[in-house]
């Protein structure tokens, strides 16, 4: 007998409301285990190395559909079990309530979507960040689209650092050091 959706835990149901970290919007990729990399790359993951060397794949993953991994319940990689942002552990520990959690969801899906209505067709999030540094950089000589294009992108990233990532993992520049890697 299926569970309805009511009966899932809290963190399960506001990750079937999000996919914001599977689809790219949170992050470019995900770190896994090295043991995990073959396997990773065999489903058709795009597996890569960061410039530390970690091994990751690339987001969005192909195996999304919406908001839900259609590899539940197969083999796939133990960050996609393990990873929590941070409104499900602020909801967990009951420091937002369940409708402050889906609110929370809802805006940054809200805010994604202004982005990507400014973007070309198929372009992924990570390459909008680098487009929106690029552009950030212009300042002042930016035309009307890029500037809209900009202050979404900033919105955007500065409420996924605040809710989403935490300040210590942020894609907007971190004082003298600059921006941190997708």
């Amino acid at each position: 007998m299926a569970r309805s959706d009511l009966e899932l835990p809290l963190a399960s149901r506001l990750c079937l409301a999000c996919g914001l970290c599977c689809n790219g919007t949170v992050y470019g990729y995900a770190i896994i285990r090295e043991d995990e990399v073959e396997e990773a790359a065999r489903i058709g993951m795009n597996t890569m190395r960061t410039m530390d060397k970690s091994p990751a794949f690339l987001m969005a993953c192909n195996w999304l559909d919406g908001a839900a991994c259609t590899r539940y319940t197969q083999w796939r990689p133990s960050i996609c079990g393990d990873y929590f942002c941070r409104v499900q552990k602020r909801a967990e520990k009951q420091d937002l309530t369940e409708e402050q959690a889906f609110a929370r969801i809802a805006n940054a899906r809200r805010m994604a979507e202004e982005v990507k209505a400014l973007l070309p067709d198929g372009m992924p999030m990570s390459q909008a960040r680098h487009e929106f540094r690029r552009l950030a950089g212009m300042h002042p000589n930016l035309t009307p689209e890029e500037s809209r294009f900009v202050v979404k992108m900033f919105t955007l990233e500065r409420y996924l650092d605040a809710e989403f990532r935490g300040a210590d993992h942020g894609h907007l520049p971190a004082g003298k050091e600059g921006p941190k890697e997708a």
